[in-house]
């Protein structure tokens, strides 16, 4: 059974509470224009009874908080300012762009440097949600996650996008908070850093963990890349920069590299399944048929076509 508050069900009126008691400051983006509202306690974290909670809270120069204990997992993602979380008798340094995770039972509090103030987002998520899987909170890292400025991107755009969903007067923002929130510790479930093997003479280089983990992500998310700049400007490199750091992580092109695992995944679909060509194509990327027919062939020197009917054979 949850313990939330009762007063925050799933009627319209009932999210407009959460909205007018939940609402983010100018950092969801110019659409709202508001001023940040400054709070020298932390802010409640009661959770409204579809289990997830998001919050933006800008500390005042008198910010102070005590212990507390909570039954749902709770991710800080530090937007600006720095200080430290203490997590049991743990204490992490945070600054923007850090992460830290606090799973239920376990205290926490923060505390800011001196003439810095914290402003974060809060992502709460009720731990009643995750007992479809036993091992799902202990496949959780507590406490503070190795920085890389691409992977937090792409958790600060989530967040960002639950804050908006928050705000929606919608009898589908439950199910669209929960499928978020969700998906944003099943991230952080699955961020790994890990040295590639063959990277000695790059492992002291700037940007190189950011490419890894960013390469990590694209060997399963293939089918998202679209051009080089995107792929550069969401690691947060330099263009010219980003390729010689691809190339010398991967010993490829960007899209030689980005062409392999579509045309590597193509092979698998055309062997096992009996699905038309275009749909296949189009499944693994490629936004028009003529390119899929001119990177496949220069890959693996045969047609699609031909390809099926040799492995049929």
């Amino acid at each position: 059974m949850f313990h939330l508050s009762p007063n925050l069900g799933y009627s319209n009126p009932d999210l407009k509470q959460v909205r007018e008691t939940y609402s983010p400051s100018s950092h969801l983006g110019p659409m709202l224009n508001l001023t940040p509202s400054l709070t020298n306690r932390p802010l409640d974290e009661t959770l409204p009874s579809w289990g997830v909670l998001i919050l933006e809270s800008h500390h005042g120069p008198d910010f102070e908080m005590e212990f507390r204990v909570h039954d749902f997992v709770k991710v800080l993602y530090v937007i600006s300012g720095s200080g430290s979380v203490h997590v049991g008798e743990d204490r992490y340094e945070v600054s923007p762009r850090d992460m830290v995770v606090v799973l239920p039972g376990r205290k926490n509090r923060i505390e800011d440097s001196p003439n810095s103030p914290i402003s974060c987002y809060v992502l709460c998520v009720h731990r009643s949600l995750l007992t479809f899987d036993p091992q799902a909170i202990s496949a959780l890292p507590l406490g503070l996650l190795p920085r890389q400025a691409h992977f937090a991107q792409r958790i600060e755009r989530r967040l960002r996008r639950l804050l908006y969903q928050q705000l929606q007067n919608s009898p589908l923002t439950p199910l669209a908070m929960v499928s978020n929130g969700l998906e944003i510790l099943s991230l952080i479930a699955n961020h790994r850093v890990e040295k590639t093997e063959g990277l000695a003479d790059l492992s002291q280089e700037p940007g190189v963990d950011e490419m890894v983990a960013y390469i990590r992500h694209l060997d399963t998310h293939f089918f998202e890349a679209t051009t080089i700049d995107e792929a550069s400007s969401s690691v947060g490199i330099p263009r010219r920069r980003f390729t010689q750091l691809f190339r010398g992580v991967t010993g490829q092109t960007w899209l030689n590299y980005v062409q392999e695992l579509r045309v590597e995944h193509a092979c698998k679909l055309l062997e096992t399944t009996d699905r038309p060509i275009t749909s296949i194509a189009f499944e693994c990327g490629f936004a028009e048929l003529s390119t899929f027919y001119r990177a496949f062939r220069k890959m693996r020197d045969v047609t699609p076509s031909a390809w099926r009917r040799s492995r049929a054979d």
